[in-house]
């Protein structure tokens, strides 16, 4: 398994890929609720890549058929040190559904979603607020960024920078212009018509929408999630 150590002092926790179940809920999707007014700010708009939590998608997710308040669960692919938290290989991960509505005439459509709990190691659904800051979608090849993930990030093994140095080189389709292995929060790789808002649901949450009459995260999207201070 692999352990990445994190000192406190930093704003983000490093994971490799998690993976999300289907989760489908027959009825009338419910329209999208406005965002809070006032929302902590991401510290920063470019983002090491590196310092990111990976999400995977595993079943399909759509705004036409989930609810407000409907739960889901992910994964952790692998082992992590948060500060207060040691989260092992497959720990799950807990959100929820914030929002969502799906229509026609005109098309449009949106999702929110917010991650609020982990499973610690002796402490189950430990509280931990988690922002979507990007999406890569299934089949684009940047969703293998996180392969050279970092042994260690304090002490005695490789830096960040050089792991990030040492990843497949598409990170650069998350900030486009910007520093090199960063993402800036919002980016979507590979979905077409999808804008996502990291704070832009209901509580903060994680806000998708689309001039498409649905939005659809498949099996194999990456979610890039970052710690709230």
């Amino acid at each position: 398994m692999l352990t990445i150590h994190r000192s406190s002092c930093l704003n983000f926790c490093i994971a490799a890929a998690l993976i999300c179940p289907a989760v489908t809920v027959v009825g009338q999707a419910a329209p999208a609720a406005a965002p809070d007014a006032a929302c902590a700010q991401l510290p920063d708009t470019a983002i090491p890549v590196n310092t990111t939590l990976a999400v995977k998608v595993t079943g399909l997710m759509s705004s036409g058929h989930l609810k407000p308040g409907k739960s889901f669960w992910m994964k952790a692919a692998t082992g992590v040190v948060y500060p207060k938290c040691t989260l092992e290989a497959d720990a799950p991960v807990y959100g929820h559904v914030t929002a969502a509505s799906s229509s026609k005439n005109p098309d449009a459509s949106e999702l929110a979603i917010q991650f609020d709990a982990v499973d610690c190691t002796g402490h189950a659904k430990q509280a931990m607020k988690l922002s979507v800051i990007g999406v890569i979608a299934a089949g684009d090849d940047s969703a293998r960024m996180h392969d050279a993930a970092p042994t260690e990030v304090h002490g005695g093994g490789r830096s960040a920078s050089g792991a990030a140095a040492a990843s497949n080189g598409l990170d650069a389709k998350l900030n486009p212009g910007g520093p090199p292995n960063t993402i800036k929060p919002g980016a979507v790789v590979g979905l077409k018509n999808v804008k996502l808002e990291p704070q832009g649901g209901p509580s903060c949450s994680a806000k998708f929408s689309s001039t498409n009459k649905n939005i659809e995260l498949a099996p194999d999207t990456i979610l890039l999630l970052a710690v709230q201070q």
